[in-house]
C-alpha cells in the first residue's frame, strides 16, 4: 500500500497494520528450506541472487536496502556500472540466462508481490521447480525487507513532520 503524508511525497509501499507483517513473516517461515537453500551451493548464484534482490529494490524504492545489497553485489561480483545500471531496472548487462528471472522479479515487485499465476508457470517451465522456488524466495525475502525499510522511514517522515526518512524524488 503506498501511504501519502501531507506536506511531503512519501510514496512507497509500507506495512499499513502489523498483522500484514506477521503474515508475510509466515509466508517467510513458510519457504524456510529455500531460505537456507539460497545461502548454500547448488542454488542460484550469489550474482543472480544479488541482481533480483537490486530489481525488486528498484521496484520498491528501499534506501536501505539498496545500499546494503549494492555492497553484496559488489562482494558477489558485480560492477559498480552493473549495480546503477539494476537500479535504473536497465538489464541490459546481464546474462541472458538470467533475463526471465529478472523480468519476473520486476513484475513481481510491480504487483505488490504478487505476480500473475501465468507468470510463475513461465518461471517453472524455464528454470524448473526448484530454481523457480529460490527464485520467488528470493523475492519474497527483498520484498518483506523493503517494505520494513520503507516502513521505517515513513514513520521517521511521519515523526519529523516530513523533514527526514524521504528520497531525494520525494522531496
Amino acid at each position: 500500500m503506498d501511504h501519502t503524508i501531507s506536506g511531503a511525497g512519501f510514496r512507497r509501499r509500507i506495512y499499513s497494520s502489523p498483522l500484514h507483517f506477521l503474515r508475510d513473516l509466515g509466508r517467510v517461515v513458510g519457504v524456510f528450506g529455500s531460505v537456507l537453500a539460497l545461502s548454500m551451493k547448488g542454488g542460484i548464484s550469489a550474482g543472480f541472487r544479488e541482481r533480483l534482490m537490486l530489481v525488486v529494490t528498484a521496484v520498491n524504492r528501499c534506501r536501505h536496502c539498496a545500499w546494503g545489497h549494492q555492497i553484496f553485489a559488489r562482494h558477489a561480483g558485480l560492477s559498480q556500472a552493473e549495480i546503477a545500471a539494476l537500479l535504473m531496472l536497465d538489464l541490459g548487462s546481464c546474462p541472458a540466462a538470467e533475463l526471465p528471472g529478472l523480468r519476473y522479479a520486476i513484475h513481481g515487485a510491480e504487483r505488490d508481490g504478487q505476480p500473475t499465476t501465468e507468470a510463475r508457470a513461465f518461471l517453472d517451465a524455464t528454470y524448473g521447480a526448484v530454481v523457480a522456488r529460490q527464485i520467488d524466495t528470493a523475492c519474497l525475502l527483498i520484498q518483506v525487507g523493503n517494505r520494513v525499510g520503507n516502513t521505517g522511514d515513513f514513520l521517521l517522515c511521519w515523526l519529523s513532520r516530513g523533514r527526514f526518512g524521504l528520497l531525494p524524488e520525494e522531496r
